[in-house]
């Protein structure tokens, strides 16, 4: 197990210390996994046992059964285990069962600093994820080798499988133990393993979507706005539930959407749901809809249009989600700034707006704004409606102070309650584009 590069390192102490009695604690050169053709780390170290003869193990530890769902990561453990030992280092590698010399599956990547991934040319992998020479070996650095503790140790680190059915995959991997103190080449014991994986259908006909089940979030309205977020309904939608980082990807969890042939930014992902961000588009009227989850596509039509305006609602699926702006500071929230706009019973921090009070109500798909706010990227600041929304609560129409886009696909709606506002629950609506927001949604005034 040798390291070319560290031999400039230590050229002074190579006259004194012979370098052939070391190994090194950075990992092996590639293709030392035991493969079916490869070697192992029984090539440099030797203790006396021959390999897997020694009183240890090493251990290949999924998240699950032995199975893998296309383009969704897994967490994979090695653990190297000898009661005798008190170092410990390990190499993997994840190869295609029809093609083990050079079929590389899937993504190897480190999760912290005590693992590194190689590409099949011995150099470390980069962005390019090892395209010129694709086979990768993940193995220990330095840091995890002094890291590994007395009797055994486990490493961790992600594996995305391919985004397709490739058919069986194999983790192949080669561990060593060894003694206390700097790693040597003697008296140490080496191990092999080996696990085939599977590939787990994400269903029986794979995604559905629901008839009507392409809508504004929180509403049941066909149409959407180009933009705007909206949420589909179906089964098999994703093989497993997944949220993004607020880096709008256009695939989650092995799950992508496409509106009109562009893809959507996806928000949330589940087997029965999927929550996402619309692409920019100038067309309107029907437009073909895809939603595709472990290689497999569900087709169906949305309607595009200007507006598809939507109440964000709170958890009861009954009131309209919004503030009440405190600008004496008595607010429980941000500082004092605000309240939160509902029932009491919703919990601490929700009250009913009282007459006089501003509001701040938030929505999504209420139409153009200017200037324009491109999807699928984070947004700061407001950009106004290029014609404000008719609001009304209870039957009055009120006068709207400010209405556009505050984040990314985000609509804000601010008013004063009137004074001849009623007491209660009363109903809230906005008209945009002559597209009403759901029906029978409240707010509880004073």
């Amino acid at each position: 197990m040798t390291k070319n590069f560290l031999f400039t390192k230590i050229g002074l102490v190579a006259a004194v210390v012979p370098i052939l009695l070391y190994a090194y604690s950075e990992g092996p050169d590639q293709r030392h996994t035991g493969a079916p053709g490869e070697l192992t780390c029984l090539e440099c170290h030797t203790s006396g046992f021959p390999l897997n003869g020694g009183p240890g193990s090493l251990r290949i530890v999924l998240p699950g059964n032995a199975t893998y769902t296309p383009g969704v990561k897994q967490t994979i453990k090695v653990q190297v285990t000898d009661a005798t030992k008190s170092k410990f280092g390990f190499q993997l590698s994840a190869r295609l069962a029809g093609d083990v010399r050079s079929g590389q599956a899937g993504d190897l990547n480190s999760i912290d600093a005590l693992t590194q991934t190689l590409c099949d040319d011995g150099t470390p992998k980069s962005s390019d994820k090892c395209s010129r020479f694709p086979v990768q070996f993940i193995e220990h650095t330095s840091d995890g080798y002094r890291a590994s503790t007395a009797g055994g140790y486990t490493y961790q680190f992600d594996w995305t499988p391919p985004a397709t059915d490739v058919g069986n995959v194999t983790f192949y991997a080669a561990g060593v133990a060894g003694p206390p103190g700097g790693p040597i080449q003697t008296n140490a014991n080496v191990y092999t393993t080996n696990i085939t994986l599977t590939p787990a259908a994400v269903g029986p006909s794979g995604p559905t979507i629901s008839s009507g089940g392409v809508v504004p979030v929180y509403s049941s309205s066909t149409t959407i706005q180009p933009g705007s977020w909206f949420s589909v309904y179906g089964t098999n939608l994703a093989a497993s539930t997944a949220v993004w980082n607020g880096d709008f990807p256009t695939s989650l969890g092995g799950t992508s959407v496409s509106v009109n042939g562009k893809p959507a930014y996806l928000w949330f992902v589940s087997a029965g749901q999927i929550n996402a961000q619309a692409p920019d588009d100038t067309a309107t009227g029907s437009v073909p809809f895809t939603v595709t989850s472990g290689g497999v596509t569900a087709s169906s039509t949305v309607t595009l249009a200007p507006a598809g305006p939507s109440f964000l609602l709170l958890a009861d699926g009954k009131h309209a989600t919004g503030i009440i702006i405190t600008p004496n500071g008595s607010g429980s929230q941000g500082g004092g700034s605000y309240d939160l706009l509902g029932p009491a019973s919703l919990g601490a921090g929700f009250r009913p707006a009282k007459k006089g009070e501003a509001v701040a109500i938030y929505a999504v798909g209420l139409g153009p704004t200017s200037p324009a706010v491109p999807s699928g990227q984070i947004f700061s600041g407001a950009a106004r409606m290029v014609n404000a929304p008719v609001v009304t609560l209870g039957s009055a129409p009120v006068a709207v102070d400010f209405a556009g886009i505050v984040g990314a696909g985000l609509y804000q709606i601010n008013f004063v309650v009137p004074q001849n506002a009623g007491s209660g629950e009363q109903s809230l609506q906005a008209l945009t584009g002559g597209v009403s927001t759901q029906a029978n949604i409240t707010i509880p005034i004073e």
